[in-house]
């Protein structure tokens, strides 16, 4: 499976438009993404030395599991420069978000300094080109089956790392770090041990070396010698780079890139990632205390999912018709079972932007998926988190109480659902914290059906209530002693949520409005829509039934480049297509900070 991003150019100086199309699947964290790009395109950059150099991926051992790779970081921050995107971000009015940002980016970073010594900044600072940072598994180590690496090429930058080593000398013995020095392959490595805290069992450990060339640093000792020994022999037993998964999907990302137009772009990063072994991992660096809660990556597993055996891609910066261009796949080699069979994607026609999403919207997604299958296929998931066959059982419940709206959802409700999920998102004027709206529709087969079903549904659920809105039937539901109350703490909390999950799922779940919205013409879609906020499904449900819309986002000349350059991608069909307005996505939160 493959999937593409994009950020194309526009005459107007303003990147508002972020399209993507995954020709399978794609999973990401917005603000996660956004600080990492804001605090990396404000870095200090320097240029590269010109020397042959040997790529730290080529001397990387066996127990990689996964990579990020900056061939060159002078030449990325050169080309991001020149992309509207960093001429946005170079505004004088942008400035309060990018500090709220840089804080974001700088104190999710601040686990390298803990972790290896390095500051994100040091590391860009000295890099005069290549910069890899990896994750390494040692699963038969429990109290810390994991290490973190960062190389960086630094020809001609050397006194610029010896000042940066000269300050992590300084810093860590200040905090109490006893330092060992080492020799290794003709190398001095320094070995900084930390006194563990009262009730501590983990000695943390960070180790530095440098030379004329490269700059290592890491986690634990090991990791730093077997880089050195592959450098010195020019030889790496096992090595990661020669991993057939790497190398299939960078083979794959690349052919995507050189099918593609991108004259007088630059390649400037490649990634990688064994997703169970790095959620592992990363499962440790963020020492997330699992104690009485279900193993979520076992259990996923368990369920079929690790049928899923690497992802990574290529990004390309500043070309000329695209500013940023990501292009990627996921290795999924296996037949899909259990409750993996969720993931059995569907490929649609890439279909024209509904009229009915307003000019305003910050986002649009839209999801091609049989929502029928991968219902019954979370049965087993269900049953093997909670331990117990409840699944069916609930169901029968649902259809059989007497006290209920006894709604058959296999035979009535799920074979109602077709295959299509919308999403937009906008934010209101003037800006508040309830100012970010969501709305989602599900495209339906047959409207009366479900418009009955939901319906008696709304009827015996003591926080619905009926609205006074004429155009279609519209049910809010308001917190009260209905269902969402009887959610057990305690089962939150086996399932592996925190206080503050819970919070925001009650948040989400506990106030919102739900509708049948038909189409004014019998060919086109009808949708079963619910929304944070009724303002919003009023205005979109009522844009729906009007039709032929000519003043929405798909009217606007961005949206059209946007489909056009997906098209010229070679997008012909499609399972997620996406538009993202940042101007207007980020609108809340800039003025929020303005404020």
């Amino acid at each position: 499976m493959a999937w593409s991003a994009l950020m194309p150019k526009h005459n107007d100086m303003n990147p508002s438009f972020l399209a993507i199309d995954p020709l399978g699947m794609r999973t990401t964290r917005r603000r996660l993404v956004t600080a990492v790009f804001v605090f990396l395109a404000l870095a200090i950059c320097n240029r590269p030395a010109s020397a042959q150099f040997t790529s730290t991926i080529d001397l990387l051992p066996e127990s990689t599991a996964g990579v990020v790779r900056i061939p060159e970081m002078p030449t990325f921050c050169d080309a991001w420069e020149r992309t509207q995107f960093g001429a946005l971000l170079a505004a004088p009015e942008m400035q309060p978000f990018l500090e709220e940002q840089r804080e974001r980016a700088t104190s999710y970073f601040d686990t390298l300094n803990g972790k290896i010594g390095l500051k994100p900044r040091d590391v860009l600072e000295i890099a005069s080109g290549e910069v890899v940072v990896a994750w390494l598994s040692f699963p038969d180590d429990k109290r810390r089956p994991y290490a973190l690496c960062v190389s960086a090429d630094i020809r001609g930058n050397v006194q610029a790392a010896e000042a940066v080593a000269k300050t992590i000398d300084t810093d860590l013995k200040n905090g109490g770090a006893q330092r060992k020095d080492l020799e290794h392959a003709g190398q001095t490595i320094r070995v900084y041990r930390t006194k563990p805290k009262p009730g501590q069992l983990k000695i943390e450990e960070i180790a530095l070396t440098w030379n004329d060339e490269r700059i290592i640093a890491a986690d634990r000792t090991e990791v730093v010698k077997q880089l050195l020994d592959a450098q010195a022999s020019g030889e790496t037993p096992g090595a990661f780079a020669t991993r057939e998964s790497y190398q299939s999907v960078l083979r794959q990302s690349r052919d995507l890139i050189d099918a593609t137009d991108v004259a007088e772009g630059i390649e400037c990063w490649q990634w990688y990632a064994e997703p169970f072994t790095m959620g592992r991992i990363l499962r440790e660096v963020v020492e997330y205390d699992r104690r009485g809660s279900v193993d979520i990556l076992a259990l996923l597993e368990r369920q079929g999912f690790g049928v899923i055996e690497a992802l990574g891609g290529i990004g390309v910066v500043g070309g000329k018709k695209f500013d940023v261009l990501h292009r990627g796949v996921v290795l999924a080699p296996g037949k899909l079972t259990k409750a993996a069979r969720m993931l059995q994607a569907i490929n649609e026609p890439l279909a024209p932007v509904p009229s009915w999403p307003t000019a305003d919207s910050g986002t649009f997604y839209r999801i091609n998926w049989r929502i029928e299958q991968a219902f019954w296929a979370a049965e087993s998931l269900v049953n093997d988190a909670l331990g117990d066959d409840v699944f069916r059982p609930m169901l029968d419940g649902i259809r059989d109480d007497v006290e209920g709206p006894q709604i058959d959802i296999a035979k009535d409700l799920l074979p109602n659902l077709d295959d299509e999920i919308i999403l937009v998102t906008d934010n209101t004027l003037p800006v508040s914290v309830d100012s970010d709206r969501m709305l989602v529709a599900i495209r339906i087969k047959n409207a009366d059906v479900v418009e009955d079903l939901l319906r008696r549904a709304m009827e015996v659920d003591p926080d619905a209530m009926k609205m006074e809105f004429d155009a279609f039937d519209l049910w809010k539901v308001e917190p009260g002693q209905g269902d969402i109350g009887e959610i057990d703490d305690a089962d939150l909390e086996a399932l592996g949520f925190d206080s503050d999950d819970e919070e925001e799922a009650e948040r989400l779940l506990s106030r919102w409005v739900i509708g049948v919205v038909r189409s004014p013409n019998a060919n086109a879609p009808d949708y079963v829509m619910f929304s944070s906020h009724p303002e919003l499904l009023m205005e979109l449900g009522q844009r729906l039934q009007k039709g032929n819309n000519g003043d929405g986002l798909a009217a606007l000349p961005a949206t059209k480049a946007v489909v056009a350059s997906l098209n010229e991608l070679g997008a012909d069909e499609v399972t997620l297509q996406a538009i993202f307005h940042p101007s207007l996505s980020f609108r809340a939160r800039y003025e929020l900070l303005r404020q």
